[in-house]
């Protein structure tokens, strides 16, 4: 398993510093036709590289138990990046919450921009929280430092789970990331190329958004797969302009870096503290 994932993040390192610089102006439509209500600020969940619902819907179902709280939507992105939603916008719950699947199991920023701007089109939403597993949570970062917001809801808090920010155990690099060391500012000592696009636009980071950063440590500084050091370096990126930042390390019996979503009722009980 520790393989096939690492495998699976090769690919999305490569892809994520091409797709970093791009952002889509594309405004596809929902399938659906449900009449838009009055907004509330939504939940946006999204997988890691390979994953899918099943990677979301554990956490999702875990804070549906909560007052208030209830899924919404579910919104599938293809690979051409054409959306299709089911479910029904309800105005009346209190903390929406909005599965987000890339078909292809590739998340990226390109297409959360199409999915924020039809959100706001047609529901009205000015705000929103984001939930992100590994790349996932690379996805929402990436997007949070881009310069164009334009037509996008404001992003109000943000919650990153095991994001490889700086890179991850087994990736084509010269530079062995597990040995990455933070100063006192949070700043890695070796940055990868897609690090460095963060740090370079990390003044682009939104001014009123909290954020909550988890992530594992199976005993070795590391959930098995991303180095904690390299979850970590998001404090770099986000410290300075942020509302708040917070980290919140797990080394229970499940800090491994897929059970950390998986019906992991440490890791539910943070997020379910920080939106509530």
């Amino acid at each position: 398993m520790k393989k096939k994932i690492i495998a699976l993040l090769l690919t999305i390192w490569v892809l994520s510093i091409a797709l970093g610089v791009i952002l889509s102006r594309t405004e596809p439509s929902f399938s659906d036709s449900k009449e838009a209500g009055d907004y509330q600020a939504p939940t946006l969940f999204v997988h890691g590289y390979g994953g899918g619902y099943g990677s979301e819907k554990n956490i999702i179902e875990a804070l549906s138990e909560k007052s208030g709280f209830r899924q919404v939507l579910r919104i599938n992105i293809n690979r051409k990046g054409d959306l299709s939603s089911t479910g029904r916008w309800q105005p009346d719950v209190e903390h929406p919450l909005i599965a987000v699947v890339f078909n292809d199991g590739k998340p990226n920023e390109k297409y959360l921009r199409r999915v924020l701007v039809q959100l706001r089109s047609r529901y009205k939403i000015k705000a929103f929280n984001a939930v992100g597993h590994s790349t996932g949570a690379n996805a929402w970062v990436n997007l949070a430092v881009s310069a164009d917001k334009q037509k996008m809801p404001e992003l109000q808090a943000l919650i990153t789970i095991a994001g490889p920010f700086n890179g991850f155990m087994g990736m084509p690099s010269e530079t062995d990331v597990k040995k990455i060391e933070l100063d006192k500012d949070g700043k890695p000592n070796t940055m990868v190329a897609s690090y460095s696009y963060l740090d370079v636009n990390k003044d682009k980071f939104p001014k009123n958004t909290r954020v909550l950063n988890l992530f594992g440590n199976i005993g070795d500084d590391t959930d098995g797969v991303v180095p904690v050091s390299s979850a970590r370096s998001l404090r770099y990126i986000v410290e300075e302009n942020a509302k708040s930042y917070t980290e919140q390390e797990v080394t229970n019996a499940k800090a491994q870096h897929s059970a950390l979503h998986d019906n992991n009722q440490v890791v539910n009980q943070f997020i379910y503290d920080f939106l509530k």
